[in-house]
């Protein structure tokens, strides 16, 4: 892809964005369950839950649970979800784990990693931190490679909960 082609793709991402932005919810939910441009629906979802979360979780779930769309969406959509809702976050962890994406991991090991300290985080147990761990570690060197600082993120943040030689 040359100079060119970069600028019209980010041009039309700048104007699906736009447009997007003026669109009312249906429109926005029709984009959304449609599944067409997945990146316009990243987009639609993003607004969808900056307008109202409560409506844009039931579609993050879908996305999650029906493995729709590529992983970066359902990353999106795990990091809408567990802004909203992270008891329903770590059931869709515990669900998907054993399959999820390595940008859903990555997500997965953010999200954590960010309330380490809080009360969500601190009572979250050894076994479900080090199945996440444990995951990672059955990912190619080239999928660790691409998630490595999320890894580091979360191996410092639950270091003394996680099993690591």
């Amino acid at each position: 892809m040359d100079n060119k082609d970069l600028e019209s793709a980010l041009d039309r991402l700048n104007i699906e964005e736009k447009n997007i932005e003026n669109m009312n919810n249906t429109e926005i939910i029709t984009i959304i369950t449609d599944l067409v441009d997945l990146d316009e629906v990243t987009t639609a979802l993003t607004e969808l839950s900056i307008r109202d979360k409560e409506v844009a979780i039931p579609h993050c779930l879908k996305i999650l649970k029906e493995d729709l769309g590529d992983e970066f969406l359902q990353a999106v959509a795990f990091n809408l979800l567990y802004e909203v809702d992270q008891e329903k976050a770590k059931e869709i962890i515990s669900q998907k784990l054993t399959n999820s994406s390595t940008a859903l991991i990555g997500a997965i090991m953010d999200n954590l990693s960010t309330d380490s300290l809080q009360p969500f985080g601190e009572s979250l147990s050894s076994e479900f931190l080090n199945a996440i761990l444990e995951r990672y570690f059955e990912l190619s060197d080239a999928e660790k490679e691409r998630i490595h600082d999320n890894y580091e993120w979360f191996k410092e943040s639950f270091v003394k909960k996680l099993n690591i030689m």
